[in-house]
């Protein structure tokens, strides 16, 4: 009775069962796949070997028929004098000199201004060195006052580890010594591995230099290497930016030991 009604039942659906899916099946074809490969490989660039320099094969200073030439100094068969491969041509010790002197000339300023110094502040210097000292002063000694004063302000090691590089360079590039730059520079990496939590440190070997190879892989403590200074390595024996003054370009690699690894997680391993 009302308000109650009988409900009338729905009609019930059939269940149909799906046919189940094939999978689908790749077909794999090495022609194919071999043509995309190639399609995705980038063609190397084709360059053109470098003409050899027509270099007049004369001595410079006795004007002697030459067999040969090196990019490296070397000395004439018939006079014993020294020859360098400068600017394109043979030139001597003297003219080697000249040549050297002139590119510093025109990179001391770029380089120079690098590291925070300009032509003005260098001048500047020379005058106050003078004024002090009664002489005048060599004008790598000047930069060097200035370069100290400038550096000690710098609180960043890798800032500073970087501007005594580029200064070791620069005067290894005028003929200047710079093994004490080089020394204060591989101080400063030394401090930046033990400041990082790294208690040992290994030598990596960069050249052909003998001395330099037989050190390669020697693994240091920041302490011993702080007290006997292993690197930089005075009788290296490679010439990269100086024929006549040796740079040694190696340098240290850190060690992750387990002291390290606790260092870095905090617990003990």
């Amino acid at each position: 009775m009302w308000p109650f009604t009988k409900k009338e039942k729905l009609p019930e659906t059939e269940t149909v069962e799906e046919e189940p899916k094939q999978p689908l099946q790749l077909k794999f074809d090495p022609v194919a796949t071999q043509r995309w490969l190639d399609s995705k490989k980038a063609e190397p660039e084709k360059k053109e070997p470098e003409p050899a320099p027509e270099v007049k094969l004369e001595c410079p200073t006795c004007k002697q028929k030459l067999e040969k030439f090196s990019y490296r100094r070397f000395k004439c068969p018939q006079c014993r004098n020294w020859i360098y491969f400068k600017s394109g041509r043979l030139v001597t010790k003297e003219e080697s000199e000249k040549i050297r002197e002139e590119y510093y000339r025109q990179a001391k300023t770029v380089e120079l201004a690098k590291i925070g110094m300009t032509e003005e502040m260098i001048q500047q210097r020379e005058q106050e060195l003078i004024s002090k000292t009664g002489t005048t002063p060599n004008k790598y000694s000047v930069i060097q006052s200035l370069f100290n004063e400038i550096t000690r302000k710098v609180k960043d090691l890798s800032e500073k580890e970087e501007r005594y590089l580029m200064l070791a360079v620069i005067l290894n590039r005028a003929g200047e010594e710079s093994f004490h730059i080089l020394r204060a520079a591989q101080k400063t990496r030394l401090a930046i591995h033990r400041k990082d939590g790294f208690r040992n440190v290994s030598i990596i070997a960069r050249g052909e230099c003998e001395v330099c190879t037989r050190l390669n892989g020697k693994v240091f403590s920041i302490k011993d290497a702080l007290r006997t200074m292993p690197l930089p390595i005075k009788e290296c024996t490679e010439h990269p930016y100086n024929e006549d003054l040796s740079f040694c370009s190696c340098w240290y690699s850190s060690e992750y030991d387990d002291e390290y690894m606790e260092h870095l997680t905090g617990s003990k391993l």
